[in-house]
């Protein structure tokens, strides 16, 4: 059975590090790629083939939100999952529009990510704790 391929786009490098080894270790994924910020992210090129994208939401240059843009214009069937430090519920509406297949809160992430992961890849999206603070918040 093959890895699944990851590309980790993040960039506060001490985080990203942190995640890749869980990937690796823990998760048995092959961390493809790694990208400071969007616009690097784009700049990688189209022959990685990753099974899942790991983005930040707020990063320089180009963030997550215009970075997954733009790459689905040209690979419209990709899996982007958000990784993202706000808790703020209002942005869902526009995760989804973006393209977003699942959102994860890093104070979450080394508890859900395997999770997250396994669920967009079998076609499903995955919003759970974002659905349950947006109701514990009204």
């Amino acid at each position: 059975m093959e890895k699944v391929k990851i590309i980790l786009v993040e960039d506060n490098q001490q985080f990203r590090e942190s995640i890749k080894e869980l990937l690796i270790i823990k998760c048995c994924y092959e961390v493809i790629a790694e990208a400071n910020n969007g616009e690097e992210f784009l700049s990688l090129g189209e022959s990685l083939s990753p099974d899942i994208i790991l983005m930040d939401l707020s990063m320089p240059n180009i963030n997550g939100f215009e970075a997954t843009k733009k790459y689905f214009w040209q690979f419209p069937k990709s899996k982007i999952i958000a990784v993202t430090g706000s808790i703020e519920t209002t942005f869902l509406d526009k995760l989804i529009e973006v393209g977003f297949k699942g959102c994860v809160f890093k104070h979450n992430v080394f508890d859900e990510i395997q999770k997250a992961i396994e669920t967009v890849l079998s076609d499903k999206m995955w919003f759970l704790n974002v659905h349950k603070l947006s109701f514990e918040n009204k």
